[in-house]
Order: structure tokens, then sequence, then C-alpha cells
């Protein structure tokens, strides 16, 4: 814990002495979490009297990181991590490799931006829905395209406030040869909803 203090603290001061403009050469680090339970009871009832029914409730954790490196003024190369901690079940995991253009009007605190990425997981689920995450396989078997738009917010000339518009697409496809007869199952899954966070730059 004291590691992850002095971390941060280094962050914050090298950010408070930095002069940051989305330009060529700088180094964004965004993050953002979450944290909740997700509960679950189902019941079926059947015509002969008879009846089953289950009920669970989970604890999750979220946590995204997104490093980025501006490779000219404005444009930044960002891959990214997220992950899921689920009480009694397998970690979930996004694997993102993406691109992001920021625009910063002189003397404007605000910088609209947009990105767009590709990666894999082992989830059918964006992190941050409500909804309890599907993880689908053990491998990341799941193709994921991101796609947002948003705003920064300069609170510092180094730290800012993100809002985000995102929409993800997830692609899975797998063959059942347990049956009578082989199949071949397609899953796509999509997903929009606003995103928010912090950055730090350095």
């Amino acid at each position: 814990m004291k590691s992850l203090i002095a971390a941060i603290s280094l962050l914050l001061i090298a950010s408070s002495t930095g002069n940051a403009q989305f330009k060529k050469g700088d180094v964004e680090f965004s993050f953002s979490g979450s944290a909740g339970s997700w509960a679950r009871d189902h019941s079926e009832n059947y015509t002969s009297g008879s009846s089953n029914s289950n009920s669970g409730t989970r604890m999750y954790g979220f946590f995204a990181l997104c490093p980025g490196y501006y490779l000219v003024n404005g444009l930044s190369a960002e891959p990214e991590v997220n992950l899921i901690a689920i009480s009694h079940d397998t970690p979930i995991e996004y694997l993102l490799l993406g691109v992001s253009y920021t625009y910063l009007r002189p003397n404007s605190k605000i910088a609209p931006f947009i990105r767009l990425g590709y990666g894999v997981s082992n989830s059918l689920q964006m992190p941050g829905m409500t909804v309890y995450p599907d993880r689908f396989c053990d491998k990341l078997g799941v193709s994921v395209v991101n796609v947002g738009a948003g705003a920064k917010f300069l609170l510092t000339r180094s730290i800012l406030f993100r809002t985000e518009l995102n929409y993800k697409t997830h692609g899975w496809s797998m063959w059942d040869n347990s049956g009578s007869e082989s199949h071949n199952s397609n899953y796509h899954y999509s997903f929009i909803g606003l995103l928010f966070g912090f950055s730090i730059i350095i």
C-alpha cells in the first residue's frame, strides 16, 4: 500500500511541473475503476408441482489502465488493460490496442478526443455495465472493437478529468461436437455507455 501511495505521489509531482499540451513525446496515464455487487435470483416451477430455485450475490471490482504515448501532436498510441475481479470466479480480462486524437484549442481547458481500438477478451460484456459480465472462455478468444468520443477537462496543466461515450462490439464463435451433429455458434454483443476517469500527463 505504501509503495502505491509513493508511486501516485511521484506521478502527481511530475505532473505538476510538466507543460502538457498533448505534444509529441508526452505520456498520458488514464485510469478508472469501480466496485459493486451483482445479485441473481432464479426459480422454476413445473406443472407437476416440482420446483427449483437458486440465488447468489457476487462482489466485483473493475480497474482500467490506458497509458498513451503521443507520436505526433494530438495523436497517441494507447494500449489498454481492463480487469474485472469477481468473487468466487476467475477474473475477466481485456487487452486492447488503439489510437486516439486529442485537439486542444489555444487558451482552452476542454479538449475533445476520439479513439479507435481493437483487442481481445475472455468476456462478452463491457466493464462498468450493471449487468453481470458473461465470461465465455478461458483464453482471450473474444475479439473486441472499441470506439469512443469525448472530452478531457484540464483541472491543471497535467491532471485531466475524462468523460467518454464508448461503444464496444464483441465477437466470439465456437464449435460444439458433443451432440449427434456438430454445429457452430456465433455471438455478437454490442454495448454503448458513458465512461468517466482521470488522466495524468507527464
